[in-house]
């Protein structure tokens, strides 16, 4: 056969060769189609070779002994394998800080003892990053990357980034940043022809969605909480910077970027003052060409926002609690009590500035010297390292059950709750299943949700464990199914999203006539924060029309639906007023709609006019006497500002009466306010419901009642020192005659009334009572009449055990108030 010919050996490599070229053009269009080359100033198959330096000094400026300064110097590659895809490697580096000042106000720097150590750890891992589309900005870092390595290499990436000019000279642009996403002011300042040369940008950092200022620990008692984000605009932030362009290739030749921090009070018209600068300079060095198209992203996708670094605590810091722990116990020894604020505000700065670890260690110690201080000193913190240990630590000593209730509110009163803070609440309140604890956990996942929208497990455990409660149409123990839909309707608008059916079972709990009338208007109550949709507000249309329910659960479900209702549930309503049998339904509702024709209030302008709409052709029943009939109070007043939004505010009552014997029943007060373009919150609103109460009024005031007789015997024993006028006033009101026979014996006369008053109250029934506070739309808590009753007999005796208890009723409602307080 003799040897193979050279074109036969060379075929295979040219097939080969083929191949890859056509794979290779094919990952080009695949990437071009994610990438336009357009979008990106670095051309793939380069390494784009920086100097690059970073510079961070505080202080005032002029003042050299105040200052303090660190100065960064790497060697910076951005290799580019594939379009919008590259790789950043940074080597050489060396740390240097301030050791002096010479004559010209410059700092003289030096290396810091830990820069080599810096320089190993700045080159020891590449970062990988991607651009798609030329916009967001994802990093695929080493999972044994630093936090804070990592966040400096996000320095270098963030100045680098520049996006295309167009034809304009001036833009608007939201870019990508280590502040988040920021609105960028992007400035072409010199072209050749039609290629920018030099560009700058400025923005205001305090406008990107992911600056957050270092937030410092707050008390749960404090009356002021959240303070960090205002006063946060005290410190002015901004940066600049200048960017210069290769005139061929467009890429960055040139970069520096300044950031200002600039604490405005100490200030000179907002320029020159206390504050931080940082400088990047970037220069390019070299462009050589690379061969590798490899790229392989990470397992771990983050952000090209700053991450958060935690700190550890050093043992000395650990050392130094437990020292001022025993310095503020010995106190109480020396009597050198003026000392115990200071002390104790030291203890509590101490214990915020620790780690999770190093109080979980420190803990034991510190309860062994003072069990209450530490205490007192873990609410105040308000840091979640403290705020989950005292929780742990007074369900593992077995506190008293009030404690635990009066701690866990506080702690969920702490403004962005951690996971785990939110854990240990929920677990407390399932356990507890007491007011105080359920009303912590509703607080807390409102403030939990507002930092965390989307669903997390803590989250979703907390709304299954609702459901669950209020399953079989809220048929089960009906104090708990009360608490629970009050709890439910604090936090409605979070669970709605997180668990729609939750929502299902409320509606099931309004339309089912098996619990009590109580829980039946709890659960429409429940629907408050709730967005309202057709099938809900049919679900109430149908409960308000419904005339063989109960008139308080009719105007209940009215005034739900009227948040948001359509003309057709307007027209329906209008329609039925004057075939209407209920006169207390009928008078409320007539009063409601004719105060929103009456209204100035913003909020519901369009309201007013479905109603206009409804009455063209009906008109509305004649409102009657305000002491028989319930109606609703409204005053409202909207004024106008030069340059400003239009504001308004609106007081607003609700008088619902009982039909059987003229007396109210429930009342509402609420105030709302609407201005400068935000939606109208309502600043606070007090509820009250109570049955019963013909009894004990009949007794305290009618014809033979206590206060009567007492005026009556009054008016004998002081006949002729008081004024004729008044004399005759009291004579009218209570039909006391002076020929009427008194007993002369004024204490006697006083005791004997007194004791038939107490009979008279203990042969009556036992009025009921609840009371409820909301603030800017969050309920507190309510309160039962029983609950002060119990609370006074138990204030006025040493121990809870010696209350006078006489009645099985008295027993019944004893337990139950002990059971909700934690009281043994």
């Amino acid at each position: 056969m003799g040897p193979p010919r050279p074109a036969l050996l060379a075929l295979p490599a040219l097939l080969l060769l083929l191949a890859g070229a056509r794979a290779e053009k094919e990952m080009l269009e695949n990437v071009s189609r994610i990438c336009p080359r357009d979008t990106t100033r670095f051309k793939h198959l380069r390494k784009y070779t920086y100097n690059y330096e970073a510079e961070s000094s505080s202080g005032v400026p002029g003042t050299a002994d105040s200052r303090s300064a660190t100065r960064i110097n790497c060697k910076v590659e951005l290799e580019v394998p594939q379009l919008c895809s590259f790789i950043l490697k940074t080597s050489q580096c060396t740390l240097k800080e301030v050791y002096g000042f010479n004559p010209e106000g410059r700092a003289l720097l030096k290396k810091t003892k830990n820069s080599e150590e810096f320089a190993a750890a700045m080159s020891r891992y590449e970062l990988k990053l991607v651009i798609p589309e030329g916009k967001q900005v994802f990093l695929y870092p080493e999972k044994d990357e630093p936090t804070h390595i990592l966040n400096i290499k996000r320095g270098i990436i963030s100045a680098l980034l520049v996006p295309p000019e167009t034809e304009e000279t001036k833009q608007v642009l939201f870019l990508d940043t280590v502040y988040g996403n920021c609105s960028t002011h992007f400035t072409v300042k010199t072209r050749k022809g039609n290629v920018a040369t030099e560009i700058s940008t400025e923005r205001d950092l305090g406008q990107c969605d992911r600056f957050k200022p270092i937030r410092t620990g707050v008390s749960p008692l404090a009356l002021i909480k959240g303070m960090t984000h205002p006063l946060s605009t005290l410190i002015s932030s901004s940066q600049s910077c200048q960017y210069t362009l290769d005139t061929k290739r467009k890429h960055v030749a040139e970069a520096i970027c300044k950031e200002q921090h600039l604490f405005l009070p100490f200030s000179y018209k907002n320029m020159y003052g206390m504050g931080v600068q940082v400088t990047q300079t970037l220069k390019l060095e070299d462009t050589p060409k690379i061969n590798s198209r490899f790229f392989g992203e990470g397992t771990k996708k983050v952000g090209l926002a700053f991450e958060s670094t935690k700190s550890t605590s050093p043992p000395k810091q650990a050392e130094a609690v437990l020292k001022t722990l025993q310095e503020l116990k010995k106190l109480t020894i020396s009597e050198q009590n003026i000392q115990r604020a200071n002390l104790f505000h030291k203890l509590v700065t101490e214990l915020r500035g620790l780690s999770d670890e190093a109080v979980t260690s420190l803990l034991p110690q510190l309860i062994e010297v003072s069990s209450p201080i530490t205490l007192q000193a873990l609410v105040q913190c308000g840091q979640p390292q403290c705020s989950t240990h005292i929780l742990q630590w007074l369900k593992r000593v077995h506190a008293n059950p009030l404690l635990i209730d009066v701690v866990t509110y506080l702690v969920a009163l702490i403004p962005e709750p951690s996971a785990q803070q939110l854990r240990e609440i929920f677990n407390m309140a399932r356990e507890q299943r007491s007011r105080a604890t359920l009303y912590a956990l509703s607080h807390a996942v409102n403030n939990y949700h507002k930092t965390n929208p989307t669903g997390t497990q803590e989250l979703l455990d907390i709304a299954n464990y609702l459901m669950e409660q209020i399953q079989d149409d809220c048929t089960g123990d009906e104090d708990y199914t009360y608490l629970i839909l009050r709890v439910i309707g604090n936090m409605g608008q979070t669970m709605e999203q997180l668990t729609p059916e939750l929502k299902s079972s409320i509606l099931k709990c309004v339309q089912s006539t098996k619990p009590s009338l109580m829980i039946q208007k709890a659960a429409i109550q429940a629907l408050r924060k709730m967005e309202p949709k057709d099938e809900d507000q049919e679900v109430l249309l149908q409960t308000f029309l419904d005339d063989a329910s109960p008139g308080d659960k009719r105007l209940a479900a009215y005034l739900m639906l009227m948040r948001s209702p359509s003309q057709a549930d307007i027209n329906k309503i209008v329609q039925l007023l004057p075939r209407e049998q209920n006169e207390q339904v009928k008078n409320f509702v007539a009063s409601h709609i004719a105060n929103i024709l009456n209204s100035e209030e913003l909020d519901i302008q369009d309201l007013k006019k479905l109603a206009k709409e409804a009455l063209k052709e009906s008109q509305l029943p004649t409102v009657m006497d305000f002491r028989k009939f319930s109606r609703n109070y409204r005053f409202s007043k909207s004024v106008s500002l030069p340059s400003l939004d239009p504001a308004s505010a609106k007081i607003e009552g609700n008088l619902i009466f009982d039909p059987n014997n003229y007396l109210p029943k429930e009342t509402m007060l609420k105030m709302t306010l609407t201005a400068f373009g935000f939606a109208s919150a309502d600043l606070f609103e007090i509820g009250l419901e109570g049955k019963g109460f013909e009894p004990t009024l009949e007794a305290l005031f009618g014809k033979q009642g206590f206060f009567p007789d007492s005026v009556n015997k009054a008016l004998y024993w002081v006949n002729g020192q008081v004024p004729d006028g008044v004399s005759k006033v009291l004579v009218d009101h209570f039909g006391y005659t002076k020929e009427d026979k008194r007993e002369q014996d004024m204490v006697n006369g006083m005791m004997f009334t007194v004791q038939k008053l107490i009979e008279d109250l203990k042969s009556k029934e036992v009025p009921e009572a609840k009371a409820y506070l909301r603030i800017l739309g969050e309920e507190l808590g309510f309160a039962r009449l029983h609950d002060l009753q119990l609370l006074g007999k138990l204030l006025l005796t040493d121990r809870p055990d010696a209350l006078m208890i006489t009645t099985a009723q008295d027993r019944k409602d004893a337990c139950t108030f002990f059971k909700d307080a934690g009281l043994p």
